[in-house]
Parts: structure tokens; sequence; C-alpha cells
């Protein structure tokens, strides 16, 4: 026997005797107002010994009942089981089909006895064969033990309409069968179909699980990745941009402008990549706030504006007071992916940031004077690696992953995103912020411009030996003084022999389960006027707010030295003020 099937006769036997209580309850009653109904005409002691017997069987079968619902039955008992229920139900029929038969023998002038009784026998087949007569073998039973003793006595004894009342009764008879198999089959594709449904969402219920269990395995792995991989690259980062610094003769510069081309179109993929497996994982959850929009929009103007003049573009990016609410964090993220890709792809003319108010949030559109996009293409650019005129894969035009990267970000924040493009002449992109409220609101702080760094000292807590050479290398050639550190309580070590640190920048990840935030603030205590700088390869949201909440610069890695130099020199100059004063 299949599962399907164990369990449908396991339900279908449950059924017929969890219901038996209110069954005989019901039988019950019908026999008591039946003998009422035909006190004045059948014999007294025949009413009675009817039902005292009738009462006998309905004891005896809930007895029966209880002794199934017991326990839990095996499924070799499945077939003793059913032939003891139909034996039961066959007796009940019997006890109503001898009264039936007794009505005809003793009071045949009064039809509506027999009426009666053919009604009862006809209605508890429809009604319990989807309950306690749900099996085949039980309903035919009760019909046969009903039918039998009615039949004999209408063939025995002659009546004036004898050949049409015995087809009649075998009428009756024979469509009480018909209805109550069809009972019998809608009770048992019901209890298969109930069962198909219950296994189909048991296994929706596991493939579920299983796919709980790969997200949370792969949010695993990119926490993991993302900050074991760009560990290395952020070495190479750095090793690469010292020696563009020192390296003079053209045809050495030639090799390692290359090399840096290269080193930057990796990091970029290994960002990308990891920024979209942590969207599909649904492990980036927006923190929404209200925010000047001017503090978006100024982070836009510092760290894009350099890549627009190389190429000889005019970026303009208009002042706004409005206030959103959103995720400052992710919206200036995926504003910058829109705004490179509008650099990218205009060789002439220049692009524009602006933004519009509407009735139901602030349109924030950048417009470009580019190659534009096809309408065939409209809908194909939010594709991973998806490019517009790029079939030779130029990594020089990107990776195709920018704008796969706003359409998720877009669809976590909330913000409805809308494209409108001609070919030759340009594209918009417009992203849709919802007000947010205005006493809530920072206001924009402006971004320090790079200072020469020429006698800043400074401290580098960095677990990565690589790293912390390569930063090492780095700093030194800016004229900074170095001290490196692999841990928080070597850091301190550091610390405790300098009077005077001017800055330090220390990673997020350290040994020990030490974080760069609290061994940041443990640093501050000694060297209060220090400038703080944090470095993380995870791009965890949650992390960067808890940077924004302790007031600490986030670099993520491989970070970008021109930012990092930017931040020194905001910090020495800030040192020298004093002793200029």
């Amino acid at each position: 026997m299949s599962p399907k099937q164990e369990h449908v006769e396991r339900e279908l036997l449950t059924i017929a005797f969890r219901t038996y209580p209110r069954g005989l309850a019901n039988g019950f009653m019908f026999g008591l107002f039946t003998i009422y109904f035909m006190w004045g005409k059948l014999p007294h002691a025949l009413l009675l010994s009817w039902i005292g017997a009738f009462a006998a069987l309905q004891v005896a079968r809930l007895a029966l009942s209880r002794a199934y619902l017991r326990r839990i039955q095996p499924v070799r008992s499945f077939a003793g089981w059913t032939r003891l229920a139909a034996a039961g139900y066959g007796a009940v029929g019997l006890a109503w089909g001898t009264l039936g038969a007794a009505a005809i023998h003793f009071a045949f002038e009064e039809k509506i006895f027999i009426l009666w009784i053919g009604f009862l026998i006809v209605l508890f087949a429809v009604l319990q064969s989807q309950t306690t007569g749900n099996k085949p073998l039980i309903l035919r039973s009760f019909i046969a033990g009903a039918g039998v003793p009615i039949l004999v006595i209408s063939a025995i004894e002659p009546s004036p309409n004898y050949d049409r009342r015995l087809m009649a009764e075998v009428l009756i008879f024979g469509i009480a069968l018909l209805a109550g198999r069809a009972g019998n089959r809608n009770a048992a594709e019901s209890l298969a179909v109930r069962y198909e449904n219950l296994e189909l969402l048991n296994e929706l219920t596991r493939q579920k699980e299983a796919l709980d269990r790969a997200n949370a395995a792969k949010t695993r792995f990119l926490a993991a990745a993302s900050h074991d991989l760009r560990q290395p690259m952020q070495a190479v980062v750095l090793l690469v941009e010292n020696l563009q610094e020192r390296v003079h003769e053209p045809g050495v510069r030639r090799i390692v402008d290359n090399i840096s081309s290269s080193v930057t179109a990796m990091s970029s993929l290994l960002n990308e990549i990891l920024d979209i497996s942590r969207f599909d994982a649904g492990a980036v959850k927006p923190q929404r706030q209200s925010v000047a929009i001017e503090e978006v929009l100024q982070r836009l103007r510092t760290s894009l504006a350099e890549p627009a003049a190389r190429k000889g573009l005019r970026l303009r990016i208009r002042p706004s007071s409005a206030v959103v609410e959103t995720d400052p964090i992710l919206l200036y993220r995926m504003l910058s992916n829109l705004v490179h890709n509008a650099v990218r792809y205009t060789n002439r003319g220049g692009v524009l940031v602006a933004c519009r108010a509407r009735m139901d949030g602030l349109l924030i559109e950048v417009w470009d004077t580019g190659i534009g996009i096809g309408p065939t293409q409209i809908h194909e650019i939010f594709r991973e690696f998806y490019q517009v005129d790029n079939p030779q894969r130029d990594r020089d035009q990107g990776l195709g992953l920018g704008l796969a990267i706003v359409e998720r970000t877009a669809r976590v924040l909330e913000h409805p995103i809308a494209v409108r493009s001609r070919l030759g002449r340009g594209s918009v992109f417009s992203v849709l912020v919802r007000y947010g409220d205005a006493s809530r609101a920072r206001p924009a702080v402006p971004v320090a411009a790079a200072l020469p760094l020429a006698g800043c000292n400074v401290l580098v807590v960095e677990d990565s030996r690589e790293i912390r050479e390569a930063m090492t290398v780095l700093l030194e050639g800016w004229g900074c003084r170095v001290l490196a550190a692999a841990s928080g309580s070597e850091a301190e070590a550091r610390a405790r022999t300098e009077s005077a640190l001017h800055a330090i920048v220390a990673d997020y990840n350290l040994p020990g389960g030490e974080n760069g935030i609290a061994v940041l603030r443990r640093l501050a205590a000694r060297h209060a006027r220090a400038s703080q700088v944090l470095m993380s390869g995870d791009i965890d949201p949650a992390l960067m707010r808890e940077a924004e909440a302790a007031g600490i610069p986030l670099l993520h890695k491989p970070l970008k030295p021109a930012r990092l130099r930017a931040l020194l020199g905001a910090a020495w100059r800030d040192a020298r003020a004093p002793a200029a004063a």
C-alpha cells in the first residue's frame, strides 16, 4: 500500500469512527420518534423489543468506535476494522429493514409507515456515505441489511399492486446505492486531494527551508567574500597607486598605467558582483530617515566632478532645499551609478542632475547628451551585464552591472525609476523619492579638499600584513610618518608611546572579535584631537549607519587613495591650525 493509499484508508476509517457518537445519537432519536409514530398500529412488545435491541446495537458500535480511536492502528488491521464497521452498520440497516417489514406485515394499509422507513433508509445512506458509511463495503452492508427484510416480506405477502411495489422498492434501494457510491467516491477523492495538497505543502516547506538555508549560506559567503576578497585587492590598489606616484620613466609608466587600469576594472567588477549578490540574497535592509537632498547632491559633486572633467564634460548638479525620506547611503549609491553611467556614455556635451517638485515626491533626474537608448533596449538595460553599443565587452565602457544595481536599489527603497531616451540625443533617468520631515533632517556637511601631508603622523590599525605594508608605503610616499599595528591592543601600545597622532586609520574587522569603531573610541581617550577613519570590506548598510552614528568616515575596500588623501589632508590642516594661529 502506497503512502497515499494508506493515508486515505486511515482517514476514511478515522472519519467513520469519529462521527459515530453524533450519528448514533441522531439515529436513536429517529428510532424513538418512529416507535412513537407507529405505536398505535404495531404490537407494543415488538416495538419495545426493537428499540431495546436498537439501543444495545448503538452502544456496541460506540464501544467499537472508542476502541479504534484509542490508539493509532497499524496498516495491516485496516481490513479487519473495515469489516467490523460494516457489520455494525449492516446491523443498523437490518434493524430498520426489520421495522419496515413489520410495518408492511402488521399495518399494510398505513402506507405512510413504509414510506417513512424507506425515506429514513435512503436519507441515512446518502448523508452518511461521506462519514459513517464512507467506504463502499460499509455502505453496501447497510443498504443490504435494510433492503433484504423489506424485499423478502414484499415478495411473500400479496398486495393489489404486487409487481409495482417490488419494482419501486428495488428502484429506491438502487438509487440509495448509486447515491451512496457517489458519496464514497467523493469522500475518497477529497481525502486523496487533501493528502496531495499536504504533501505539496510539505514539499514547498522543505524547499523553502532549503532555500532559506541556501540564502543564509550565501549571505555568510558574501560576508566572508566581501572581506576576504577585498583584502588582497586593497593591497594591490594601494601598491599600484604608490607605484604610479613614484614611476616617471615613460616606458615603465605606460606599463604601470595598464596595470592600474586592469586593477581598477577588476576592483569594480568585484565590488559590483558582491553588491548584486547581496541584493539578491536579501541582505540589504534600508534604514529610512529624513534627509536634506543637498547632502546627497554634494557628495555627487565631490566624487564625480573629476571623472567628468577627464572626458571634457560639464557636470552640473543643481542645488535643492528639499527634504526626502530615504536611506541616504543607498540613494547616493543609486544616483552615483546613474551619473557614472551618464558620463561613461557621453562623449560631448554634459551631464545634468536636477530635482523637480511633484505632488507625490521629489523627482531626481539625471540628464545626459550621450548615445541614447533604442526603444527595444529600454527594458533590457537593467539586466546584469547588458550594455548598450558594447558588443565587444570593452571594459572601458563598464561592466554592465551599474543599472542592475540601480534597479535593485530602487526596488528595496521603493523609489520608482523611469527612463526616457532618444538615439543620438541622450537619456533621462528619473527617481521619485517621497518627501520627508524637514524638522528631522540634518544640514549638509561640506567635504574638505585634500591638502599636502608632509609631517602628518598616522597610526594604521590593520590585521592584514599585505595591506598594512601597502598602506605604510603609500602614506610614506605622501610624506606621512606611519605607525602600524595589527590589533587593537598593539595599537593602544603604540599610541601610548606617541605624543602626537594626527590621524588614525583602522580596519573594522580586527583579531579577537574586535571592531575598528571600538578601537578608535579607546584610542580617542589618549589622542582626542586625532582624526579617525574607518576601513571595511563589508558594504552592509548596518555597518555604514553604525559608522555614521559614531561620526567616523567610512571607506570601503578596495578604497580609493584619493579619498583617503582628502580625509588625511583635512585632518592635517585641522592639526596645524592651532600652531598657525
